[in-house]
């Protein structure tokens, strides 16, 4: 599969070319590439399909500045929109003339982009919750059938009443 780099200034007009041409955008995600030796740090990367040949391609398009900023296609391709809030949220990159650019899986208030490669790990504390006691009082609320109240084949699964039971020549 041969993957197509597009320079970021060419990104929008590019992807007009390729919607024109029959391309639908699967998946768009962002990519951070701090540790390899190549451009840009900041890329996204885009799987296209062709609905009429099931032709696949794969596009990069690396993200230029401080912050990382690419042209929106959302114009192009509707369904890019939450991918395009997901790399903002997670990587920090911006994608200009998108109309809802907001986190869209941390918090408002959250600080940093947590799938950076320099982002740091295990400076969040955690709250533990004690979670309930599995309350069993009813028919069927216990993993034990004879707590459970309910009959079970030799298999282990839950009889219903006035069913009989499976013979036991199960393969």
């Amino acid at each position: 599969m041969q993957v197509l780099q597009v320079p970021a200034g060419e990104w929008l007009e590019r992807a007009r070319a390729l919607r024109s041409e029959g391309w639908l955008l699967m998946d768009l995600c962002g990519f951070d590439a701090l540790q390899l030796p190549e451009g840009d740090r900041f890329r996204i990367v885009c799987q296209l399909i062709d609905t009429e040949t099931k032709q696949r391609r794969t596009v990069q398009v690396a993200a230029e500045g401080d912050p990382p900023t690419l042209p929106s296609v959302i114009e192009v391709w509707p369904t890019v929109d939450f991918m395009e809030r997901e790399a903002f949220d997670m990587f920090g990159i911006n994608f200009e003339g998108h109309p809802n650019l907001t986190r869209i899986l941390m918090p408002d208030e959250w600080e940093g982009h947590p799938l950076r490669k320099d982002y740091g790990v295990g400076k969040v504390a955690i709250d533990f919750v004690p979670q309930p006691y599995l309350q069993i009082e009813g028919p069927g609320q216990s993993p034990k059938p004879e707590e459970a109240h309910v009959s079970v084949d030799r298999l282990g699964q839950t009889l219903t009443a006035g069913k009989p039971a499976p013979s036991e020549d199960v393969r």
